[in-house]
This record gives C-alpha cells, structure tokens and sequence, in this order.
C-alpha cells in the first residue's frame, strides 16, 4: 500500500495503534518513512511515561485531520463509501469535501480565519 501511495521518505505516517507491529514499523523504516504509529500496550504491561507521552503528540496531530471525517460522518451520513472504482470514489470524496468546506465557510467569515480583500 505505501508503493502505491507514492510517499516520499522523510515523511511521518499517523497511526492509530492497531497498527502497531513490527511488520509496520520494519516497512515504514525500509522505506524511509518516519513511524508515527501509536504505541500499543502488551498484555498485562502498561505503556512507559515516553510511551504515553508519544502517544499523546501522535494523537494531537491525528486529531486536526480526524476530526475532519468525524464531521463528515455526522453531517453527510458519509461513513461508508457507497461507489466502486478509484474513479467513482475519488469524484464521492472532492464532493464531499466540497460540502464540508461550503458548510464551514459561515463560521470560517465569522471567526475572522478567512481574510477577504476589498
């Protein structure tokens, strides 16, 4: 999937901690990519200080893009795509997130975050 995604190395992948395994991180480092994945608890382990800390940074940035498709499920009942073909699901997606901006922008004017010219 990375091959495909076309990442360039020096980049961080974001991850939640199901995908935590050393097949992951062993690919991601091959490859060049800095590991972002959450660091999972072994059974009957606990997770160290750094590890929680890390997993707190990790999910901080998770969260800006996160919250976006959390919105997108709420309003649009966009939780499942409902097309076949990259095609298809490409055009759902520019849709979609066109209709999130467009419901956005009011508040966006409000908050003073988008500055107009006159």
């Amino acid at each position: 999937m990375l091959d495909k995604a076309g990442i360039r190395s020096g980049v961080r992948i974001h991850a939640d901690k199901a995908y935590c395994s050393q097949k992951h991180r062993d690919a991601l480092k091959s490859r060049g990519i800095k590991n972002g994945i959450q660091d999972k608890a072994a059974k009957n382990g606990p997770l160290t200080r750094r590890q929680l800390q890390r997993n707190n940074l990790i999910a901080k940035a998770r969260y800006v893009v996160e919250r976006t498709f959390g919105s997108q499920a709420r309003w649009f009942n966009a939780k499942i795509l409902r097309y076949r073909g990259l095609a298809l699901a490409h055009a759902w997606h520019t849709l979609l997130a066109m209709a999130y901006n467009l419901k956005r922008l009011p508040r966006l004017f409000a908050d003073r975050r988008i500055i107009t010219q006159t």
